[in-house]
Order: structure tokens, then sequence, then C-alpha cells
């Protein structure tokens, strides 16, 4: 076997490993912050796209899937948490997401060598879907509560201001690796957020509908979006990032 095939094999065994930690030991890669529950554990998946060959990437979206199933069938902490032992709603979504980000990875990629300035379309792409995101949320929340319509808007015209600002200053360096790295990380977080909310739509309408009245559905699924999937987004940029240029030069030493 070829060194760089064993290097592979090894780091797709121990990403694997992290993501049965992360998945069992409470708070780590289930993070409940009062009424929200952040996933984390689409980290390492993320990091394995970029670094290791499609296989692996989705190895690691099956044991993420897998992994998400067992731990709903056996310690459920959540209403939503029977859903997930349908594999329509823990494991598919997963494996899309893992393909979804290995093709925008080599989406951004090509972009980034064919196009002059890719960086400002990238950084522009990544905006408007966060902003589009954001708005249609603060929609759905002036819909689905009773909340001033007003403050609301404003709120979140400052929580986008406060997302772009930051973003920016994440990415301002020369290096275009600091633009196409956390962009595509941004944006896979919110596609993997998109499929499971849209297989949780799907195969597990029943359930959603005991929680949730039929006609507040919509309006539910896009403040779950805003409020869990962009801070997941933002964390995904802001850890994996670092994590993934460490773990590049390892790997080319």
């Amino acid at each position: 076997m070829k060194r760089s095939n064993i290097q592979d094999l090894t780091l797709a065994s121990v990403f694997a490993a992290i993501i049965l930690v992360m998945t069992f030991v409470p708070q780590i890669g289930y993070i409940t912050v009062g009424t929200v529950a952040l996933t984390l554990i689409h980290i390492p998946v993320l990091i394995g796209a970029f670094l290791l060959p499609k296989r692996y990437g989705l190895m690691l979206a099956l044991f993420f899937g897998l992994g998400s199933l067992i731990r709903a069938a056996t310690t459920p902490t959540g209403p939503l948490d029977p859903a997930f032992v349908n594999p329509l709603v823990s494991v598919l979504p997963r494996l899309l997401f893992a393909l979804a980000a290995i093709y925008l990875l080599a989406l951004f990629r090509w972009f980034e060598r064919t196009v002059k300035h890719s960086n400002i379309y990238i950084f522009a792409i990544v905006t408007l879907i966060t902003s589009f995101g954001i708005y249609y949320a603060g929609q759905a929340i002036i819909e689905f509560s009773s909340w001033n319509a007003s403050v609301v808007t404003v709120f979140f015209l400052l929580v986008n201001v406060a997302f772009i600002t930051a973003y920016f200053a994440f990415i301002k360096k020369d290096d275009n690796r600091r633009i196409l790295v956390p962009s595509t990380l941004i944006v896979a977080t919110v596609i993997h957020t998109v499929l499971v909310l849209s297989a949780l739509v799907i195969f597990e309408r029943g359930l959603i509908t005991t929680l949730v009245p039929a006609d507040q559905l919509l309006s539910l699924i896009f403040t779950i979006a805003v409020s869990n999937g962009l801070v997941e987004a933002i964390l995904a940029a802001f850890v994996g990032t670092p994590i993934l240029f460490a773990l590049e030069q390892v790997k080319a030493g």
C-alpha cells in the first residue's frame, strides 16, 4: 500500500473516532444552549471532504448519520429525536451533505482557477445566501410569534451586518485560500441544515405536526434554519479553517 493511501486511511480512522466521541459524549458534538441545539459533528466530515478521497468523505458522513440514528434511538434528549431513528432523516441527508461538500469544493476551486477576481464573487455568493436566509428567517419569526415586526427586522439587519463584518475580517488576508476554505465550510453547513430540515418535513411530517400546528410549520423550519444553521456555519468556518490549514501542512510534510 502506498504511503499516501496509508496516510489517508489513518486520517479517516482518526476522524471516524472523533465523530463517534462527539456523537456519544454529551455537550461535545451536540451542544444544547437553552432551547437551541447546535450540531458540530459535521465539521470533521467537512475537513475529511477537503483532505481525503471521496470514498473516505462518504464513510465519515455514514458514521455521522449512523451515530445520529443510534444516539436518537438509545439516548433521546429532545422532542425531535424520534424522527432521527428513521435513516432517511439521520443517514441519507448526511450522505448527500458529504457529496454536496465535495462537489462544492471542486466548484469553488475551479471557479478560483478560471474566473478573474473569483474571491469577490465567492464573497458575494456567501453573503447573498446568508442574507436571504436571515431575511426570510426574520419574516418567519414575525409570522410565527407575536414579536414587534419593526424590532425583529432591525435585529436581523444587525445580525446580517455582524455576520458579513466578521466574515470579511476573517478572510481579508491576501492568500486566496483564506476565502476558499471558510466560504466552502459556510455554504456546505447551510446545505447540511437545509437537507436535514427537508428530510424532517418530507419523511417525518406527522411527528412534527404533533409538536407544532401545520400552518406554522414553515415558520418553524425557517426559525430553526437561522437559529441553528447560521451559528453552525460560523462555527464551522472559525473552528474548521485553522484545523484544515494545520492538517494540510502536516499531510504535505
